[in-house]
């Protein structure tokens, strides 16, 4: 157990999915209190999964439960005129407030940025959208895919001969989520030095363009157009079923190296691979030599007499592969929580480390757990209070 950076610091997470949720994680890591504010039907990502047994239940989904570590939970339903006054009197005393939706939600709801600056001068509010609180893309809609096509990741994913191919998984909510943590947590060292609070807004689609920035560069310096080339990065099918991944194979100061590992020292006298041009130009029969030769090869092994010989490779690990890797238990990356009904599963942990900050995650809140600490003991509302504002779909 480490130091808690950020003590006493409140945070009021009205989000859902991923962006917002991981940004509110992360400061939950570091020591602040987090009060994640989800709808009474939970946020969805409790119905994304997956699930310990393939079993659907709000409170076993390991998107959730991963993203959600550390917080405390209530339900309120911010449709409402009354749960709008409870959100207002939570960030009156809050330092950050986390937003992820459609731009405009918190303003349409008479929550905009005027209204909270009055009530609170030094709050900082992340608004974390798809297209930003501005600009005449504001609502549309959006999403990982979308995100990934406006904002140019995907020309530049995939085969060059085929149609482009999404990045796996939620690349850019992630990348999202921790610029909403990055620029929340400046603005807030801002806020305690000037009393100022402010609006950090962090865009999907601006994200994307942040995550590929040296294909724009690209067109800025030089007017060209970055393409899709398979002979940068190539992978190939090893013989065991895996794959491995080669980097910049072609150069000149990591062919001789590449010819030794794979038993062809004759390929250094070959006119037609004599230099980094030749072999770009002749890049189908270098291909052709490779998968050939890596047929026969089991994947972990060639990596590790690859990066030995100091020459960049990979070989493609799955689940299984991350969680017995003897670089993640050195490092201490995966950790154990216990969870009273998902039961006791095994976390990524924070992708950053700290000199005197062990983490200690802690697990996520089941869906309104925190309701009767909140509202009776914080805000001072009675046990028939809480029924009344449930019977009424307050919370």
């Amino acid at each position: 157990m480490g130091v808690a950076l950020l003590p006493g610091l409140r945070v009021v997470e009205v989000a859902q999915g991923v962006s917002g949720p991981l940004a509110g994680k992360y400061f939950a890591a570091l020591g602040a209190e987090v009060l994640k504010v989800e709808p009474p039907a939970g946020d969805w990502a409790r119905r994304a999964g997956p699930f310990p047994g393939d079993e659907p239940h709000p409170e076993k989904s390991g998107l959730f439960l991963y993203l959600n570590t550390g917080k405390q939970g209530i339900t309120l339903n911010l449709d409402t005129a009354t749960g709008g006054a409870i959100l207002r009197r939570l960030l009156a005393d809050a330092d950050i407030l986390i937003y992820g939706g459609p731009a405009g939600y918190l303003e349409a709801r008479g929550l905009g940025p005027a209204v909270l600056a009055a009530l609170n001068p030094r709050l900082v509010t992340v608004s974390i959208t798809d297209f930003g609180e501005g600009g005449p893309y504001r609502d549309f809609r959006g999403g990982e895919l979308i995100a990934q096509a406006v904002g140019g990741v995907l020309y530049l994913s995939g085969d060059p001969a085929r149609e482009p191919l999404k990045v796996g998984g939620n690349t850019i909510q992630y990348l999202a989520g921790y610029l909403g943590f990055t620029g929340g947590l400046i603005a807030y060292y801002h806020a305690a030095a000037t009393g100022e609070g402010q609006l950090v807004e962090v865009s999907l689609i601006e994200s994307a363009v942040f995550a590929h920035h040296y294909a724009n560069l690209e067109w800025a310096f030089k007017g060209e157009i970055k393409r899709r080339r398979r002979d940068q990065s190539p992978t190939y099918r090893t013989g065991d079923g895996g794959y491995v991944t080669l980097s910049i194979i072609y150069r000149d100061v990591y062919w001789p190296t590449l010819t030794r590992l794979i038993g062809r020292p004759d390929l250094m006298d070959d006119p037609r691979f004599k230099d980094q041009a030749s072999r770009r130009d002749h890049w189908p029969e270098v291909d052709a030599i490779l998968k050939d030769y890596f047929a026969t090869q089991k994947a972990e092994e060639f990596y590790h007499r690859a990066q030995a010989a100091r020459m960049p490779a990979g070989y493609l690990c799955t689940p299984p592969d991350l969680l017995t890797s003897p670089q993640y238990r050195a490092r201490g990356f995966f950790q154990e929580i216990d969870h009273p009904v998902a039961g006791r599963l095994t976390y990524p942990g924070i992708p950053f480390k700290l000199d005197e900050v062990g983490w200690e995650l802690g697990r996520a809140p089941l869906l309104g757990e925190h309701n009767a600490a909140v509202y009776c003991g914080r805000l001072g509302y009675s046990r028939d209070d809480l029924t009344i504002l449930r019977d009424r779909d307050v919370i």
